[in-house]
């Protein structure tokens, strides 16, 4: 589940982690109030799945009434990747220093978490990575020892920060570890992390996703998916269909279905080892007839921006003719336009396979194949 900034803030507030005052509002009466309680100047921030607002001019500020409301009813008509915006989070304007970026993942090939930090934030990781290479440093960690003060410092002097300036972040490292382990997250990034000119340390921007997994034990994921359900939630209504679906990046490209969580994950990974830019994790199960398949690609098309779909099934008590079954639906039903590459193989699949022809589709028997197929190799 890919928490809205505004929730992922509350974890993080949760978490003793500080980030600006403010609140969310679904009418400018609300907006206004809000920035009569914090002060001018303020931020007006569009709540959707994901970032680059800044970069299409949805990051807005203003310094009184009359320029927050001119903004806000600007922000509350757009739409913003085929979303539209119905909560704007209104912050107080923090006086930036310096911004960095933190973040801890979940890196599923080696099944162990990262902690990734730069001296240098505000842009994506991708471009940091690229720019600044040497002020970028990341580390596996143990699950079983977990985060220390130890591995906090390394990291900073691996950028160059050190002394008493290394000893203000410290903190910030220990509580967001705190908030990725307990909370069961996938990400927790705080992009940018600022240091003010008054000498604090505060997250002014918040990218979580969280197992939905975890749902039974989370509380949290139960209360914020209640208070969506009346906006489009892609993964609930999936959930409510007995799908397992996750969006993994909202501009991915390519969608991804597998049968099992082991072999999907192992998909989204080798697609983006190829180069490629999987949205989504979507395992359709063991034994699932044609419908669930059916459903599950009805559920990739609604991912916005999406250019192919790789289908990744070993048959086993999944039968490899409904599979083929519920894409041929999917043909006649859904009016499938994009290019979709199948890998099939296990129980049935000659059946199957004679299904996927019969439709102009070739299925592959080796998942390597297959995926650079799909990424365009």
């Amino acid at each position: 589940m890919f928490l809205l900034e505004y929730e992922g803030k509350q974890l993080f507030r949760e978490g003793n982690i500080p980030v600006p005052q403010g609140g969310v509002a679904g009418e400018l009466k609300e907006a206004l109030s809000i920035a009569k309680s914090i002060g001018y100047p303020v931020v007006l921030k569009p709540q959707i799945a994901g970032g680059r607002r800044g970069k299409i001019g949805a990051i807005r500020f203003a310094n009184n009434d009359i320029e927050l409301a001119k903004n806000f009813n600007e922000l509350i008509s757009m739409q913003i990747r085929g979303k539209t915006i119905d909560k704007i989070l209104i912050e107080k304007k923090v006086n930036i220093k310096h911004e960095y970026y933190l973040s801890y993942l979940l890196d599923f090939s080696k099944a162990m978490p990262i902690c990734i930090f730069s001296s240098e934030g505000g842009i994506e990781i991708e471009e940091i990575a690229a720019k600044y290479p040497e002020k970028l440093a990341k580390k596996y960690i143990d699950p079983n020892e977990g985060m220390t003060t130890y591995i906090a410092y390394e990291i900073l002097n691996d950028v160059g920060i050190y002394g008493s300036e290394a000893k203000k972040f410290v903190p910030i490292f220990m509580n967001l570890w705190e908030v990725f382990r307990s909370r069961d997250l996938f990400l927790a990034e705080i992009n940018p992390l600022v240091q003010t000119h008054e000498g604090d340390i505060i997250a002014v921007d918040a990218r979580v996703i969280a197992d939905d997994n975890a749902e039974f034990r989370q509380k949290y994921i139960q209360e914020f998916k209640k208070v969506r359900r009346g906006v489009e939630s892609i993964e609930y209504e999936a959930k409510e269909k007995g799908i397992a679906f996750v969006i993994i990046d909202e501009e991915g490209e390519i969608g991804i279905i597998g049968n099992g969580a082991g072999l999907t994950l192992a998909t989204v990974d080798v697609v983006g080892e190829l180069g490629g830019r999987p949205a989504n994790f979507l395992d359709i199960g063991g034994g699932a007839r044609a419908e669930r398949v059916f459903e599950a690609i009805r559920t990739l098309l609604k991912i916005k921006g999406l250019k192919k779909i790789f289908i990744n099934i070993f048959g086993g008590i999944t039968r490899c003719d409904e599979v083929a079954k519920g894409i041929g639906e999917a043909y006649k039903k859904l009016g499938l336009n994009i290019p979709l590459v199948v890998r099939l193989t296990g129980t049935l699949e000659e059946e199957g396979r004679k299904i996927l022809e019969s439709i102009g589709i070739k299925a592959y028997t080796e998942m390597l194949k297959a995926a650079k197929h799909v990424v365009g190799e």
